[in-house]
């Protein structure tokens, strides 16, 4: 049977500690856990708020984090991070906590010497991340509200890429390249239709949508195949869709270095023709 036990390792501060179990080295946070202890004494499990178990050089930044940013900051942020987590259901991985509470701390130091840096990509992500904007946005509040700061929304789209890579660690922390990705396929619908893609429009936003989606499948290796009959009586009945389909697999391709399937093929033409539909009528 595992001894689960916790036992302290060394005391970053009065909440947080390093700590061993069962030979793994941890990060454990909660408030006051670290208060009048020492290494060798056992972690009190009833303090326990979070515990990260994390990769060999995610544990040492960590390490070195909790060291170094003050431990007010420290655990505001987390306190921030973990609410906003439960509050909206969206659960994200011990690495993103780790670059969260990086970046938020980089920020505030950023922000008093009034250095203020644009994110172009801020209202892309408002409608392809809905969901973790609006998380990204109640942190960004949270924290202007701790620390009496005035960081400004678009500092949010920033953080909306952490919290991706947290919810899709398959991602391998490529939120970056997988934005650029969807708005370049979009450059390629525009150019191939000669139409503008509005992005209040419904019909704009679902294909960004579902080039998103593809985009995400293609990275985790788990496209669409239902080992059913592939309609490919859609390439002939959309041909315009199709060519424009062609062209976006191919760019995708060469992106990723990945194959994609014929299936995927026959939904993004399915896709692109009742865009192609509505910007015709």
């Amino acid at each position: 049977m595992k001894n689960n036990k916790l036992t302290i390792k060394k005391i970053l501060n009065n909440n947080v500690v390093s700590a061993t179990r069962n030979f793994q080295e941890v990060i454990v946070v909660g408030l006051g856990i670290g208060f009048q202890k020492r290494a060798g004494q056992s972690v009190n499990p009833d303090k326990i708020e979070k515990i990260f178990e994390l990769q060999r050089d995610d544990y040492y930044k960590m390490l070195s984090l909790a060291q170094e940013v003050n431990e007010d900051i420290f655990k505001t942020t987390y306190n921030i991070i973990k609410k906003c987590e439960d509050h909206f259901k969206i659960t994200i991985d011990n690495h993103a906590y780790l670059v969260l509470i990086d970046h938020i701390n980089f920020t505030l130091e950023r922000i008093k010497s009034g250095y203020i840096i644009r994110n172009l990509l801020f209202e892309d992500l408002r409608i392809m991340y809905p969901e973790e904007l609006k998380m990204a946005l109640a942190i960004l509040n949270d924290v202007n509200e701790a620390f009496d700061c005035e960081l400004p929304d678009e500092e949010a789209g920033f953080l909306v890429m952490h919290i991706i890579n947290g919810m899709n660690p398959e991602l391998n922390n490529q939120s970056n390249l997988l934005t650029n990705t969807i708005l370049d396929s979009l450059n390629i619908v525009r150019d191939h239709y000669l139409f503008a893609l509005k992005p209040e429009d419904i019909s704009t936003q679902r294909i960004m949508v579902h080039i998103k989606l593809l985009c995400q499948r293609i990275i985790s290796n788990t496209q669409v195949d239902f080992k059913e009959k592939i309609l490919y009586n859609v390439f002939e009945d959309f041909k315009e869709a199709y060519t424009c389909s062609v062209e976006i697999q191919k760019f995708l391709e060469k992106r990723f270095n990945k194959n994609i399937n014929q299936q995927e093929l026959v939904y993004l033409t399915i896709h692109l023709n009742r865009l192609e539909m509505v910007y015709h009528q």
